[in-house]
């Protein structure tokens, strides 16, 4: 000990006396293989995780709804001033049922009105119609009524005719006899040659009065054949006459409804549905061609009409889901409303359709989409859908895992390698 301090000094030994209280704790550091064991836990709960969990690949385009049965425009055909308003926006309506009258009244400067003027007119005009038809059929009978007196005549004289003939070729042929016998009894010098030459002539009178008659029966006959031709071309004539006095009244009805139209036009429903979109109200000045309102027909059901741009068409299918966001509902408060995919175009549409609410600026094709329902649910209601309204759709085109999504920036490189 003694040796200890020599070599020692003895504030260092009195410093290494000096101990710490309290109980001593070994700590043996982590073995490497609790390690890997946890690292390759973790490693297969995160490719477990990327493979499980999907995300939907989706798009966003914009459409509006749109009835299976088309919407019937409602529109007044010329300036109008819509006098009478018989339905309401949501009234049903049945086909032929009366939905507006609209008034285009002109007065002229005696405060007169020039409808009711111009009426007057026409009806005084299908007034002598009426008269010139009665008149022509009255003429056309006289005339066939004369020129059967006419025909019945000349028939008679056709048949004295004939008579005179017969008894002239008789008188002649008797007169041929007595002058052969007379031709003998001169060659014997028993009859005066002067005598038997008036024998001749009176032959010759009787045969030139023959031809006379004949010639006067040819004529007699032509007159016949020109007047029951003339009977027989009548009724035709007729006929001709009173068409085109009856299209002349067609003319002047036709004017007639016309002017009945201008002064006042009965709009009615072509189909029966429900009354949507009403833009006019009674008083109003309506403008050629305007829209009045819409009727959407009871066998309509509403659809999605989604314009999908080219570039997004590609992958989109018939049985897709589709989540729809109506502009006039915000979905932040009445949430999203599912559809499916019905239906494809098979042509791109690169005009503005001007039925379609929705601006074009890029071609597209058109896509339908089958509603789950035809209302929202708002404040505890049920209220119907509208034709022509607004939304957006996101179309799901796939579902896709976590870890797929990863690689595909090398199954693309793989696909560059290839080439």
């Amino acid at each position: 000990m003694a040796t200890e301090q020599a070599l020692f000094r003895a504030k260092a030994v009195q410093a290494q006396q000096q101990r710490l209280e309290g109980q001593v704790s070994i700590v043996q550091p982590v073995s490497s293989t609790v390690l890997c064991c946890c690292l390759v836990l973790i490693v297969c709960s995160l490719l477990l995780f990327l493979h499980q969990a999907n995300f939907s690949r989706k798009e966003t385009v914009q459409g509006y709804l749109k009835p299976t049965a088309g919407v019937v425009r409602i529109q007044s055909q010329r300036s109008a001033v819509l006098k009478q308003l018989y339905v309401t926006d949501g009234s049903r309506v049945e086909a032929g049922q009366k939905l507006a009258l609209l008034s285009s009244e002109e007065f002229l400067a005696a405060g007169h009105s020039l409808t009711s003027h111009l009426q007057s007119s026409l009806t005084h005009q299908l007034k002598l119609n009426s008269q010139k038809q009665q008149e022509l059929i009255q003429s056309f009978e006289q005339q066939d009524q004369q020129l059967s007196a006419q025909i019945h005549h000349i028939k008679q004289q056709l048949s004295d005719n004939q008579r005179q003939q017969q008894l002239l070729s008789e008188r002649i042929e008797l007169q041929a006899e007595r002058l052969l016998a007379q031709q003998a009894l001169a060659l014997k010098g028993h009859l005066p040659r002067l005598q038997f030459e008036q024998q001749q002539d009176q032959h010759l009178m009787l045969q030139q009065q023959l031809a006379e008659i004949q010639t006067l029966a040819q004529s007699i006959r032509q007159q016949q054949i020109q007047w029951e031709h003339q009977r027989q071309t009548l009724p035709v004539e007729r006929q001709r006459l009173l068409q085109q006095l009856k299209a002349e009244r067609l003319q002047f009805e036709q004017q007639k409804t016309e002017l009945l139209a201008r002064g006042e036009v009965l709009l009615t429903a072509p189909v029966a549905g429900r009354v949507t979109n009403l833009l006019v109200s009674q008083g109003q000045q309506l403008q050629g061609s305007q829209v009045l309102m819409q009727l959407l027909p009871e066998s309509g059901v509403l659809y999605a009409h989604l314009l999908v741009p080219t570039r997004a068409f590609g992958f989109i299918q018939p049985g897709q889901k589709t989540w729809l966001r109506f502009d006039a509902f915000p979905y932040q408060r009445f949430g999203l409303y599912q559809g499916e995919v019905s239906q494809l175009s098979k042509a791109v549409l690169m005009a503005q359709d001007p039925d379609s609410p929705v601006q074009i600026h890029e071609p597209v094709y058109q896509v339908q989409v089958r509603l789950d329902q035809q209302f929202i649910e708002a404040y505890g209601e049920q209220m119907p859908l509208q034709a022509g309204m607004l939304l957006t759709a996101d179309i799901v085109l796939e579902q896709r895992s976590v870890l797929s999504w990863l690689l595909d920036p090398l199954v693309s490189l793989k696909g560059r390698f290839q080439i």
